[in-house]
């Protein structure tokens, strides 16, 4: 018989220790992307915008994870949007390292 990969007990489908990781991932996230929004305003510039989303994606996947566990989300439609959130932030965290190294260092030199 396989068992779920996980520890502590549960309560009918409901697992403790996935919702205290899903609780405490969720909270971390949320403080890491106000933290992003506080250093957004202060510099007002499109790669730290970029950030700002992509952590915003980032903090989307715990709650998506938590909808999938209150059956809100079925497991198939939880899977493609934790892949299409990954690919989300990939791709912002690409394109703010891009426009910070190429178009804000062409906008500093005078260039465009």
């Amino acid at each position: 018989m396989i068992r779920p990969a996980h520890v502590g007990g549960h309560l009918g489908g409901f697992h403790a220790d996935i919702a205290a990781v899903l609780l405490v991932s969720t909270l971390a996230g949320a403080a890491l992307c106000g933290l992003a929004v506080v250093a957004y305003r202060r510099r007002r510039s499109r790669s730290y915008l970029l950030v700002v989303v992509a952590l915003a994606a980032l903090l989307a996947r715990p709650l998506v994870a938590l909808g999938s566990s209150a059956a809100m989300v079925s497991a198939e439609t939880h899977h493609l949007i934790e892949h299409a959130l990954d690919t989300v932030f990939v791709a912002l965290v690409l394109a703010a390292v891009y426009y910070t190294r190429s178009v804000e260092k062409r906008l500093d030199e005078g260039e465009l």
